[in-house]
């Protein structure tokens, strides 16, 4: 009887879970249509081609339009309509017994056959709301990100320009080309050599040798610079500092370094004419040492009379005068006559080097030579016996006498420089010089008045 009690209850609470799942459905049902019903009205007013339209207008720089579609999206409004129903659908199944919860669980199949029976409904239901709100989100965030990268695009520009304007000078200064002072500080650093062949790179093909000449005859650097930039047509050809590393102011700054090396130049000619005019004023003083400063200064300026002959290849003593402004002539035999004064007392070897010096400054000049040629063999002779180099002093006279027809005033100086040496040996040469001499003769009482002493 139990058994058959149950049986009927099962089958009673079949029926009626039967019923009431078939009110269910027909709920459920109702509930689809009408949410079906509903969602195209949604689409209706949710279009994702508004907030385009309002996008698309593309108003410049305008945030709050961005915003708006935000607010207007309907999207989410059938979502909580459909969980406010779900959730009303939970609470009043949970108030049901345990056989309700397995209606429940057939609602829910049912509602998942449903689902699978109209997947386009539901794709056209899903799927063109998000269609429709991702338009809507990505143009308003793009709308915000190009706003936001339109304005950090001006700001970097604005930047940029600052920043360009504040370059501009320096780039100014870059380009600014180097001025003459600082090319010639460049071209000072080169060696002299370098210089030369930088020059010969402009087609200027001199050596050391031409442009010392240049510099003995032409005491302006400015003048001497111009002809040979105008002489090899430097101005017409293309040289520049900046491309090449040499332009023409190389010219003077070799012209410079050559004259560095030389010891006498044209330029040197007017402080050579100012010593040679206050050396033949100057007399001999009872300073010795006095006497020796002016010796040596005299034997430069004579060495750089000497010179000037070697390089520009004169043998006439006149045509340095012109070129110089002063009396070559009378300035060398101011030198010759402080020598004989103050070389006695010097050493020997001066002695030497002086005769040498003598006889290099007379083969150089040939009207010197003719008129002091006799004089200095003479003075090197009486060095020589003064100095107590008597065997050598006799041999210069003795050559002395054999070449000259004038042997009064030989024989004179001869005697009269053993005088303070040696008396007997003076008189001996004077009687010795009366073989040659007579009263006819210039010297000839000189001569008799150291035999008389």
């Amino acid at each position: 009887m139990a058994n058959t009690s149950k049986k009927k209850m099962t089958a009673t609470a079949k029926k009626s879970a039967a019923a009431k799942a078939e009110t269910v459905k027909k709920e459920t049902k109702g509930e689809e249509v009408k949410s079906i019903a509903v969602k195209p009205e949604a689409k209706k007013l949710t279009t994702a081609k508004e907030p385009k339209k309002i996008t698309a207008a593309k108003e410049p720089k305008k945030i709050t339009v961005a915003k708006e579609p935000e607010k207007l999206t309907v999207k989410e409004e059938p979502k909580k309509t459909v969980k406010k129903e779900t959730k009303a659908e939970t609470k009043s199944t949970k108030a049901e017994t345990k056989s309700a919860k397995t209606v429940k669980k057939e609602e829910t199949k049912t509602v998942k056959a449903a689902k699978k029976e109209t997947p386009a409904t539901k794709k056209s239901v899903k799927e063109e709301p998000k269609k429709e709100e991702t338009p809507v989100k990505k143009s308003t965030k793009k709308a915000e990100t190009k706003k936001v990268e339109a304005k950090e695009e001006k700001k970097s520009a604005v930047k940029k320009t600052e920043t360009v304007k504040e370059k501009k000078p320096a780039a100014k200064k870059a380009a600014k080309k180097p001025t003459k002072k600082e090319k010639t500080a460049v071209y000072e650093v080169l060696s002299l050599e370098e210089c030369i062949q930088r020059m010969q790179a402009m087609g200027v093909q001199h050596v050391y040798e031409d442009y010392a000449r240049f510099l003995m005859d032409e005491a302006d650097i400015k003048k001497l610079e111009k002809d040979i930039i105008e002489g090899n047509n430097l101005k017409n050809a293309d040289f520049a500092y900046e491309k090449d590393g040499y332009d023409t102011d190389l010219v003077a700054v070799t012209l410079g370094k050559v004259a560095d090396t030389m010891d006498i130049k044209a330029m040197d000619y007017k402080d050579i004419k100012k010593d040679m005019n206050t050396a033949v004023k100057t007399t001999i003083s009872e300073d010795a040492e006095v006497n020796a400063a002016e010796y040596l200064k005299e034997f430069k300026i004579c060495e750089k009379l000497l010179m000037i002959g070697q390089r520009k290849n004169i043998g006439d003593s006149a045509i340095v005068s012109e070129l110089i402004g002063a009396d070559v002539d009378a300035f060398v035999a101011h030198f010759f006559d402080l020598a004989y004064a103050i070389l006695p007392d010097w050493q020997y070897d001066d002695v030497k080097f002086y005769e040498d010096f003598a006889y290099a400054v007379l083969s150089q000049y040939y009207d010197l030579f003719t008129k002091y040629q006799l004089r200095i063999l003479m003075d090197v002779a009486d060095l020589y016996i003064k100095h107590g180099d008597f065997q050598h002093g006799d041999e210069c006279y003795g050559y002395i006498l054999r070449d000259n027809q004038i042997k009064d005033y030989i024989y004179y100086r001869f005697a009269s420089v053993y005088e303070d040496i040696d008396f007997n040996k003076a008189k001996a040469l004077a009687y010795e010089s009366l073989q040659y001499v007579d009263g006819r003769y210039t010297y000839y009482q000189n001569i008799m008045d150291i035999i008389n002493k």
